[in-house]
């Protein structure tokens, strides 16, 4: 990695933190809020839990894209983040994905990757129409193709599962002769150090061919070592705060 990415990334880090802001509740409101959690936490561990799912929220918006563009960028030229994707597509490829997506929602298939893509490119008629998906990050001059990553929490929703699938396949259709790469990044694995094993995901992503987790989503846009890396920068930037 780069010492101006290291630098970057230290100075992101820094402002993501300082601009949290104090939860703007006081105990009682939050008891009332979470009425069971003082049977087993201490007041100010009701503010810190408080705190903290508004923070995982702005993480995951926020910060960890920012993170992502910028570890790409030490590799590439061509990185954007909410990059606008479109393009002409055959109907019958269209129609296909939404069938695919359908079933896989309501568990009458399992996720094949490597099936669904040659039941797309299977599918032909005489009429096309434009599609537009945008991509949390694009990588354009990635090595073994353009690069469409779809960052999200590592607990989505069925809803969401099954959005990111459709645009993901839709991308992958519409640069289908540029090797084309789409995946679901989930920046940590919140069932370490057991497998990942959420059941939404599961059901709408083949885990192995269209899912990056953790260590293998920043690796991936990074380069090997990457991971360990970006936490030895969080690291300096933690003794930074302390020190403060």
């Amino acid at each position: 990695m780069k010492p101006e990415t290291r630098d970057e990334l230290k100075k992101v880090l820094l402002s993501f933190v300082k601009g949290i802001i104090e939860v703007p509740y006081s105990i009682e409101e939050l008891k009332k809020a979470y009425p069971f959690h003082s049977l087993l936490f201490p007041d100010e561990a009701i503010k810190t839990f408080k705190k903290q799912r508004a923070i995982v929220t702005k993480m995951g918006k926020k910060l960890i894209p920012q993170l992502a563009e910028i570890i790409a960028k030490d590799q590439y030229g061509m990185v954007h983040q909410d990059y606008k994707i479109a393009g002409r597509l055959d109907v019958a490829k269209i129609n296909a994905i939404d069938r695919i997506v359908n079933e896989l929602r309501m568990g009458k298939r399992s996720p094949d990757h490597q099936k669904e893509i040659q039941e797309i490119l299977s599918k032909s008629s005489a009429r096309t129409r434009e599609v537009r998906v945008i991509a949390d990050l694009f990588v354009g001059d990635f090595k073994q193709g353009p690069l469409f990553l779809e960052i999200k929490s590592p607990l989505p929703n069925l809803d969401v599962c099954a959005e990111s699938k459709k645009k993901m396949l839709l991308f992958q259709a519409l640069f289908m002769n540029k090797n084309p790469q789409a995946f679901l990044g989930l920046y940590y694995n919140p069932y370490f150090p057991n497998e990942y094993n959420h059941s939404f995901t599961k059901r709408i992503m083949d885990l192995k061919r269209e899912v990056l987790i953790g260590e293998e989503m920043w690796n991936m846009l990074g380069g090997k070592g990457t991971y360990d890396e970006l936490l030895n920068v969080v690291e300096e930037v933690r003794n930074t705060l302390r020190q403060k």
